[in-house]
């Protein structure tokens, strides 16, 4: 691990509604906005999900090339993350097809792209009366994977490694073995659940845990890199434990709506100034685009200039 910069980035929505907090970005151009913020702020990296007319999950090409024109406007040397999560009902083939609309042409490109390592699966709570729970599914089987890694590498682009349990860093062995992740992996190390006993079926978001996960992702991929963070204020421990030991770091209102101190985080950005003075008090300084890029072993800026001006 690089110890003296840390790679911050920032996820901006995921599935977060303005129920939840009142100015998470739904929008191209608000996203935009943000993106520019947080770069302003010290984010290397944005991660961002498309949401439809309705906030539901989105493939949509238009949405997302809109996104990254605006992105690249804005704060051209930010690197783009997009997601490759999808709900039970849609096919792996649209995010395949989302990749491939969006390589046709250099502008809307992404860098980045999320594939857990993994089903996931959550009992949520139910709104029947008859019914505590209902299981809510995200299929990522080992064929959909496969795929996803085959066009990252096809594409140029960085497949940013999921790992939320102990049997994910089993696929990811798996997956290395038959020849599909790249030679020096990038990883996510994703406590995605704020405790135990809520429903999530992937590890809570605790110091110890990310402990587990990234002493087995170390042993098994030596020289590899990755971000950790977690769900709602635990997770706040997963990133300081991240910067404590050298790792880098994912923070944002798709992760947690709340400062640590238990306070509506006024946006992004202000997440992300939270992490810069975090990461300086341990002597380390904000990665830089150029040093991200090396981080995670991306290639060379690909994205050329875009003609939207403004946001």
């Amino acid at each position: 691990m690089i110890r003296d910069v840390v790679l911050i980035e920032a996820a901006l929505n995921g599935g977060r509604s303005r129920r939840e907090h009142p100015h998470v970005p739904y929008t191209p151009r608000e996203i935009a906005a943000d993106a520019r913020r947080c770069a302003a702020a010290g984010a290397a990296v944005v991660h961002i999900h498309a949401q439809d007319a309705d906030r539901r999950w989105s493939a949509d090409p238009l949405w997302y090339a809109e996104a990254h024109r605006r992105i690249s406007a804005v704060a051209p040397s930010l690197l783009i993350s997009i997601t490759s999560i999808r709900p039970a009902d849609q096919p792996v083939s649209a995010v395949l097809h989302l990749l491939d609309t969006l390589a046709a042409d250099p502008t809307t490109l992404p860098d980045m792209i999320s594939i857990n390592l993994g089903h996931i699966a959550a009992w949520e709570p139910s709104e029947r009366a008859d019914m505590r729970r209902r299981t809510v599914h995200f299929p990522n089987d080992h064929d959909a994977i496969a795929m996803l890694l085959a066009c990252c590498e096809r594409l140029g682009i960085v497949p940013e490694l999921g790992v939320m349990d102990i049997g994910f860093v089993s696929n990811a062995v798996a997956l290395r073995d038959d020849g599909l992740l790249p030679a020096r992996p990038w990883f996510l190390i994703e406590l995605d659940s704020p405790a135990y006993g809520a429903g999530r079926q992937v590890a809570p978001a605790t110091a110890a845990n990310y402990d587990l996960l990234a002493g087995m992702v170390a042993a098994h991929f030596p020289g590899a890199r990755w971000a950790g963070h977690g769900n709602g204020l635990p997770g706040y421990a997963v990133i300081r434990r991240a910067l404590e030991t050298g790792a880098h770091i994912r923070v944002g209102l798709e992760d947690a709506t709340y400062l640590p101190d238990g306070r509506l985080a006024p946006d992004n950005a202000s997440v992300v100034a939270w992490a810069v003075a975090a990461a300086r008090r341990l002597g380390r300084a904000p990665a830089t685009a150029e040093q991200a890029r090396a981080i995670i072993g991306a290639p060379d800026v690909r994205r050329n200039d875009v003609p939207i001006t403004s946001c």
